[in-house]
């Protein structure tokens, strides 16, 4: 037996419902909530409800059936959630449950999908085509994690979600409108030109709004920033080394260069290439897409670039610009199968029904490679193949163990997630080298930021630059360009936070469980407190995956004897995996800290007082942090840290009732604190007066 919640009358353990009152006793369970920076899509048919006012209802169900089909299609396709078909709209989320760092550029280029399908859909409909009109807005939302928007369930909730759905009202016909933030994280892949502001029902102020025109770059590129290369010397120096010695000796040679999002794989590629071209050597690229993509994508495009194959040819032209290239390299005796095999391998078909052994494929493409690096040294680019096919890894391992006295180097970039995926990448490939990326150091970080702040900023803009981006060269970009466009503001910018919450919405279960609750903890945690909060599976398992992907650090030594203690290894993550909870989780894990410190420090709490008043206060218990926050006030007192036992006094009277009996007794406190801070500050200051007139 069991008590109802609702009446208190004993009930069986298996009834449904309460016999007394009714009430439901086996009520599903509701849905974890957690905050992520969504963007919304939303689409719908313009004038569809008016012509369907006299239309037979079986038209306009096949009508809307097709439309929603298609939408699903291309929203799904670049990884979006669509939640609801509401009549003739569509609303889609990108972004949830999982991040991808790219939700913004995604949703634009599936709303552009979805606004194009309309042509082939129109096909048959001369009379009544369809036209659509369509927005994107990005920003913080609610999300039921484990909801089925399949079955109804609403899977994001707030402010974003109706603004989206104002702003595709606003849309003209066939066009795309997008808000502020989604414009900031996605201008420099889509071209867009500024619209008036939208007086959108519900909002105080007009929301600007911009109109999508059309794609500029490739699915997740950046283009090439104006800050100069900094920091970099050693590893610049090595990949010199080893193509000088890959040209010298026709030693083929694999580098693969790793590092996070935004520490400057990129940047070192380009600089690289760059010294390589100067010599008289060819670089062609390839690229992974994180959507979209199948088989040997990055390698196609380098097969494709040297034939002169353009994405617009015809099947019969592609074939023919391949076969003439393949001939200028291996001669007129094995054109025809080296051909066939390689048209197969790049997609454009192997011209019969024959299936294609992959050692045939391979085998093709190393006699490609191997003829066209004698022709010219060359270097091979494969670009984020953390994102590829697992045959295209497979062909590059390959074509780095097997290619033979030629002058090729193959240099690959990758986040560290291509470890967890291939632990042993490039073991079997005698000449490989991996170059792995480590943050700048304050002195070449402010380097870059003085650079970028050209004048816009002080001293004091560019130290705290420095401080937040630690090391991070997209940060400092995107924290200057925030800086310069908004001023100086304690929000993320969308890219930083985005970039961020896909490496956290990456890991397993239970090591993204823990990051999360050590979030509340700060800076610095222990796992003793993560054991504390109950509810967290194999959580030394946890820390030492989290360390392993160098999101936290373990410290040489520790605050709490006989406890290991570890960091976050950025003060980003900790605050992108902190704004990640709900508030009630917040809450109840702030209380789970503060007992946890009670317990272990004892009648010790006084030098933690400043500490257990934070998670009180947090926890939404004001009564006890109170006395915490007026014993961390005497102590800063006692230390001669007046400014910081005002601030603390200050605190504690903002938790007091007008009528509290303890508010005058503060009040004085705070009082003679702030007496003594402006007795010293005149104090310092006739010191500094004295000793400047000293001969």
């Amino acid at each position: 037996m069991r008590a109802c919640p609702s009446c208190g009358r004993e009930t069986p353990a298996d009834a449904a419902f309460c016999p007394a009152c009714g009430a439901e006793l086996l009520a599903p369970e509701r849905a974890r909530e957690e905050r992520k920076l969504v963007s919304v899509l939303f689409v719908d048919l313009v004038g569809f409800t008016s012509r369907s006012d006299r239309a037979d209802p079986e038209d306009v169900r096949d009508t809307l059936q097709g439309f929603h089909a298609r939408a699903k299609q291309e929203i799904e396709r670049f990884g979006g959630t669509v939640e609801k078909f509401i009549g003739d709209a569509v609303m889609a989320v990108f972004g949830a449950p999982v991040s991808h760092g790219d939700d913004a550029e995604r949703a634009v280029r599936a709303g552009f999908r979805v606004v194009h399908a309309m042509d082939d859909l129109n096909r048959d409909r001369s009379d009544h085509p369809l036209q659509v009109r369509a927005a994107v807005n990005t920003g913080e939302a609610v999300i039921a994690v484990g909801s089925r928007p399949e079955a109804g369930e609403a899977l994001a909730m707030g402010d974003v979600v109706n603004t989206a759905s104002r702003l595709q009202s606003s849309a003209p016909s066939g066009g795309l409108v997008v808000g502020e933030e989604t414009y900031r994280a996605t201008r420099h892949v889509i071209r867009y030109r500024e619209l008036e502001p939208v007086d959108a029902k519900g909002k105080r102020d007009p929301v600007e709004t911009w109109l999508a025109l059309e794609p500029i770059g490739a699915p997740a590129e950046r283009p090439a920033t104006t800050a100069p290369l900094v920091g970099r010397s050693r590893e610049l120096s090595l990949l010199d080394s080893i193509w000088e010695r890959t040209a010298a000796e026709r030693r083929p040679h694999l580098v693969t260069i790793v590092g996070p999002t935004g520490i400057g794989k990129s940047r070192m590629a380009a600089e690289i290439i760059s010294r390589i071209e100067a010599t008289g050597a060819r670089a062609v690229k390839g690229r992974c897409l994180p959507y979209g993509q199948t088989g040997y994508r990055a390698f196609a495009e380098q097969v494709r670039q040297v034939s002169g194959i353009f994405e617009s040819d015809a099947s019969s032209d592609a074939w023919t610009k391949l076969g003439e290239r393949v001939r200028s390299l291996v001669g007129l005796d094995e054109t025809d199968e080296t051909t066939r095999l390689l048209g197969a391998l790049i997609g454009l078909g192997s011209g019969d029904e024959r299936a294609e052994e992959p050692v045939q494929l391979f085998f093709a493409a190393r006699r490609f490679v191997e003829e066209l690096s004698l022709e010219q040294p060359t270097v091979f680019v494969f670009e984020d193949i953390h994102w590829a096919d697992p045959a295209q890894l497979d062909l590059l391992e390959y074509l780095a163990s097997h290619v033979r006295d030629a002058p090729a180097m193959f240099l690959a970039l990758a986040r560290s997630e291509l470890l967890e995926v291939r632990p042993g990448w490039g073991s079997g490939v005698l000449g490989h080298t991996t170059i792995p990326l480590e943050a700048l150091s304050p002195i070449d970080s402010a380097s870059i930021a003085s650079y970028l702040l050209s004048g816009g900023g002080d001293l004091s803009s560019v130290e705290r630059l420095v401080e937040v981006a630690e090391g991070n060269p997209l940060f400092i970009e995107e924290l200057a360009a925030s800086l310069l466009d908004r001023g100086p503001s304690d929000e993320l910018p969308t890219t930083v936070r985005a970039a961020i919450a896909s490496r956290i919405d990456a890991l397993p279960a239970e090591p993204r469980a823990t990051i999360l609750a050590a979030s509340v903890v700060g800076k610095h945690f222990w796992p003793g407190v993560l054991h504390s909060f109950g509810d967290l599976d194999g959580v030394d398992e946890a820390l030492d995956a989290l360390e392993s992907r160098d999101l936290i650090r373990r410290e040489p030594s520790s605050q709490v004897q006989g406890e290991a203690e570890f960091s976050f290894k950025h003060i980003l993550i900790r605050e992108v995996a902190y704004s990640t909870l709900a508030r009630a989780d917040r809450k109840r894990r702030h209380a789970a800290v503060a007992r946890y410190v009670e317990d272990v420090a004892g009648d010790r709490t006084r030098n933690l007082a400043w500490v257990l008043a934070h998670h009180w206060q947090e926890a939404g218990e004001p009564e006890r942090s109170l006395p915490y926050l007026i014993a961390a006030a005497e102590l800063a007192d006692e230390q001669l840290a007046f400014h910081h036992a005002v601030e603390l006094y200050g605190s504690a009277l903002g938790l007091l009732a007008e009528d509290d009996p303890r508010r005058q007794d503060v009040t004085v406190r705070r009082a003679i604190s702030f007496a003594r801070l402006s007795h010293a500050v005149f104090d310092t200051g006739v010191r500094w007066e004295r000793d400047a007139e000293q001969p």
